[in-house]
């Protein structure tokens, strides 16, 4: 079988208390052709003295003040020489195998540009849950939420060719604007593979910081309806809500979705900040975004049964909403 080279990248600050088990799980895989590059922002807890623990199977480590993750990945990207490439946090792990399987999948789908799989959530929640992409309606989620485990994803050299680094300016965002601009300019394969082990803890930037993630998404997703003609009234209704701020960016992209298709990907985005602020107990901003799915789509607020989550929002209390929480999860 051949070996396509896989560059791992690893971005870490202050994550010595997990670092180990990620690196640990990337040099273990016995990929025969791997690089595996970290980068870590200048930690002042015991993550330095681990990397050198294990820099002899290690293409190339720093350690050095950096702004943030974003800038941390690009500095990996610019080294890497892959032919599949992704990132994989240093709280996160990969599963036995999941290198071999994410290159026999590209093997099997050579069109592909970016190929997703399956990850196990685990960490502070009651048990292991096993998560992937749904597959309803998936060609147009790409364009308005990241519907996949961002660590069982793998793209190509090409991309990174042609689609250039992560936007520095996103924090939280940058991989779902790095997502539309693969999902506007190539063919993007699902697997039932699981590659990942996510982990869930208190400290994780998808935890504890959910409200910069959707303001991210936010601008990034204001930045894909600039990208159309048809986007001038979506633009209109999101900027009067307070959702997206209107933006002179736009992608480059061949594409042209008809009225309908824009309006699903709209919808699709309107629910993915409707659970985050649900999760966030914001239900002034629940009871805004439930109302504009309501009125804009009222066959989509059914189908995608948000009468539930509309009408707890009404009716209970953030405190009443947080004590069901506990026994529920």
């Amino acid at each position: 079988m051949n070996h396509p080279k896989i560059s791992i990248i690893t971005p870490s600050f202050n994550q010595g208390k997990f670092l180990e088990e990620t690196i640990v799980s990337v040099i273990g895989q016995d990929y025969p052709n791997l690089e595996y590059i970290v980068i870590d922002g200048g930690s002042t807890d015991q993550s330095v003295e681990i990397i050198r623990k294990y820099e002899r199977r290690l293409q190339y480590w720093t350690s050095e003040k950096d702004n943030g993750q974003s800038e941390a990945i690009n500095k990996g990207l610019r080294m890497c020489t892959g032919d599949i490439i992704t990132w994989l946090n240093s709280d996160d792990l990969f599963t036995p195998g999941a290198l071999r399987r994410a290159a026999d999948c590209f093997q099997k789908n050579p069109d592909a540009q970016l190929i997703h799989g399956r990850t196990i959530l685990f960490g502070d929640i009651k048990k292991e849950i096993t998560k992937g992409a749904d597959d309803a309606d998936l060609d147009v989620r790409y364009f308005s939420s990241i519907p996949f485990p961002q660590p069982s994803s793998f793209f190509t050299r090409k991309v990174l060719s042609e689609q250039g680094l992560l936007d520095e300016q996103l924090h939280y965002g940058m991989d779902f604007d790095y997502l539309i601009r693969i999902a506007l300019n190539y063919r993007i394969a699902k697997t039932e593979e699981i590659f990942s082990k996510y982990r869930m803890h208190a400290h994780s930037k998808s935890v504890s910081s959910s409200r910069n993630f959707a303001v991210d998404w936010a601008k990034v997703f204001g930045k894909f309806l600039n990208t159309f003609d048809t986007k001038r009234a979506w633009i209109t209704v999101l900027k009067q809500a307070g959702i997206v701020e209107e933006t002179n960016g736009s992608y480059s992209s061949g594409k042209i979705f008809p009225d309908a298709v824009l309006k699903k990907i709209v919808m699709y985005f309107l629910e993915h900040q409707l659970y985050i602020y649900y999760e966030l107990l914001d239900m002034q901003r629940v009871k805004l975004i439930s109302g504009l799915i309501r009125e804009n789509d009222p066959e989509f607020f059914r189908e995608r049964k948000l009468q539930k989550i509309a009408g707890r929002s009404s009716m209970l209390s953030p405190g009443i909403i947080r004590l069901l929480r506990k026994f529920s999860r």
